[in-house]
């Protein structure tokens, strides 16, 4: 297949992902803001989640500052995609270079809150403040595991029940699937804890 082509479909073999965006800031104080979807839930004490970034090239020009900013701060925000800020999301993904800030450049809006120096995405309803835990090289192909703690979560009020569930339709949340395939997502139904039936 063509090179393109054959990425797209690989990227869609999993089917629906999480789509977020991953918010750091470096040393000199540059924002940076970064498409994942390849964020997953790792554990829940403590409460742990692993995203995945592309190998780090020894070239001296190629440059990934979503890793750089992890390792050099320790901190990363996750901000869930909603409906309202798809495009601007994609948008992302393109390459900026050193200095600029893809927040100003998409137009969406830093907003710092516990996490010192640390950006969020004002325009996402659900957000999580992560401390940088540990990573893994996956040997197969040189991409990067980064584990992370989360130490804070934003979300609304009317988007959590008692039961600890969050309800994404509220929060108007995507899923992602491919490279650049965006999906409104609706609940189909929810069963109760599965135990083993007995005779």
């Amino acid at each position: 297949m063509e090179r393109i082509a054959r990425l797209t479909l690989i990227n869609s073999l999993t089917g629906f992902k999480s789509g977020n965006l991953i918010g750091t800031q470096n040393q000199n104080g540059v924002t940076n803001l970064a498409i994942f979807s390849s964020a997953v839930h790792l554990g829940s004490e403590p409460p742990l989640i692993g995203i995945v970034t592309r190998p780090i090239v020894p070239d001296g020009k190629t440059s990934r500052h979503t890793y750089d900013n992890i390792k050099n701060t320790g901190f990363f925000t996750l901000n869930h995609i909603n409906l309202a800020m798809i495009e601007k999301a994609h948008q992302t993904s393109a390459s900026y270079p050193d200095g600029i800030s893809e927040f100003e450049a998409v137009g969406l809006t830093p907003q710092y809150l516990g996490l010192k120096n640390v950006p969020y995405v004002l325009e996402s309803s659900i957000k999580m403040g992560l401390e940088y835990v540990e990573e893994y090289v996956i040997k197969a192909n040189q991409t990067i595991m980064i584990i992370g703690k989360v130490l804070e979560l934003i979300l609304p009020e009317n988007c959590l029940d008692e039961r600890g569930n969050v309800d994404l339709n509220l929060a108007q949340t995507v899923a992602v699937s491919g490279l650049d395939t965006y999906h409104s997502t609706q609940k189909v139904l929810r069963l109760p804890y599965a135990r083993a039936k007995k005779d």
